[in-house]
């Protein structure tokens, strides 16, 4: 697995700094935001894709890395993002130079609307003159091209295609890639979510929405706006970010030899039967009850929630309530966190960005903090790590994600004991 995100590029570092409880907010700079109410997130803008791309030149094959340079010529922002983290992601996985059969291994991205910034500014590009609109905006506009390229720089010919849920697109996607595997027409998936590269359009939009903080002290101290759980929590905080996560079939990971992070038990969603962006703790409670009993797992097996919480007065609340109803009593006994906390909400990569950080931890026996709580919701009265980190060996970890539309997915792993 691999991810870019507001914190780091690499896996340990981003461990390291989430434990840490370290914040990645700041003031937007690829995007002019000058005229907006909120002018923070997580910036990606700047990062260097073409020296990330070039760092991998010792550590996968050249025709791998010809493939990529190539199509990063014309790629776009988050489609170059995304190649960078699938490579890393199938270097981690030690699949260069495995033997697998690319008809049986699928390319899945979740999220839509990637590239809104680079169609706003051929839209402007239009206004003024309509000849010199990017030659290739009819292909790389287009969200699919971003699962074609993963698939094309790692050489798989099975599904390709992307799965769009709002911010439960991440676990969409895993979901897709986790029933390719067990219905048995592929033997791995290469699920990936790419970054939503937003544009001053989008930013007001959810301003408008009264979604996203943009109180004078939060836009003057932005590393303290993302406080889920805290009784001043006013909006979410929008961020870059991607990542790429390796499903495969055990038995071909084992007889290979894979390092293996956790085993995914299983993805469930539901829908609120509601267009409206409003979370609804029955319908997620619904459906966390409906990946238990799917999975074969008793409530009080899970021991942490890898907490949606998107720093929203209701959504934050909403959430608890669903994870009480799902659990009882055992919700009490739960620890939970709030990654949004640092990386803010990086969209439709959240649930594969995070679950990527869930993993790190269950691996280092460590939770890292839910940061600036300095008042909790009196109602949310359950151990979410507030400021601190906390020793713990999670067996059993549940991921959150809820989306726009009333869409959501939660996904289910189990620490993996060779």
């Amino acid at each position: 697995m691999a991810t870019v995100n507001p914190l780091a590029d690499d896996v340990e570092t981003y461990g390291d700094r989430l434990l840490a409880g370290v914040s990645g907010i700041g003031h937007w700079s690829s995007i002019d935001v000058s005229a907006l109410e909120c002018r923070i997130g997580g910036d990606l803008g700047d990062y260097d894709t073409a020296a990330a791309l070039d760092s991998l030149a010792e550590s996968i094959p050249q025709y791998s890395l010809a493939r990529a340079r190539k199509l990063f010529k014309t790629s776009t922002f988050a489609n170059r993002l995304t190649m960078v983290c699938a490579l890393r992601a199938w270097l981690d996985a030690e699949l260069f130079n495995a033997t697998f059969d690319p008809f049986r291994a699928s390319s899945i991205v979740g999220g839509h609307n990637f590239n809104s910034r680079y169609i706003t500014r051929n839209v402007h590009q239009f206004d003024e003159e309509p000849e010199y609109i990017d030659p290739l905006l009819g292909v790389e506009a287009l969200d699919p091209n971003i699962a074609a390229c993963t698939g094309e720089i790692v050489g798989l010919c099975g599904p390709t295609l992307t799965v769009g849920g709002a911010c439960a697109s991440g676990n969409l996607a895993l979901r897709a890639g986790f029933r390719d595997i067990v219905t048995g027409d592929c033997d791995l998936s290469v699920v990936s979510s790419a970054a939503f590269d937003m544009s001053a359009v989008d930013i007001q939009a959810s301003v408008i929405l009264n979604a996203l903080p943009v109180e004078p002290e939060f836009q003057q101290h932005p590393e303290r706006a993302s406080r889920p759980f805290d009784t001043r929590r006013c909006g979410f905080v929008p961020s870059h970010g991607t990542g790429t996560m390796i499903l495969e079939e055990l038995n071909c990971a084992r007889r290979r030899g894979a390092p293996i992070w956790a085993e995914l038990l299983g993805v469930a969603a539901n829908a609120n039967g509601d267009h409206l962006p409003a979370p609804s703790a029955p319908f997620q409670a619904r459906i966390m009850q409906q990946l238990l009993t799917a999975t074969g797992t008793h409530p009080e097996q899970v021991d942490y929630v890898n907490c949606h919480a998107t720093s929203t007065p209701l959504g934050d609340l909403e959430e608890v309530r669903a994870i009480k109803a799902a659990f009882g009593d055992h919700a009490w006994r739960l620890k939970l966190n709030a990654p949004k906390s640092m990386l803010g909400h990086t969209c439709w990569a959240a649930p594969i960005v995070e679950t990527i950080g869930g993993l790190v931890q269950m691996q280092r026996g460590q939770l890292h903090p839910t940061i600036n709580v300095d008042e909790v919701d009196p109602e949310i009265d359950l151990d979410i790590c507030a400021n601190e980190p906390q020793e713990h060996e999670t067996v059993y970890m549940l991921k959150n994600a809820f989306g726009f539309g009333g869409i959501n997915c939660c996904s289910l792993y189990r620490r993996w004991d060779s």
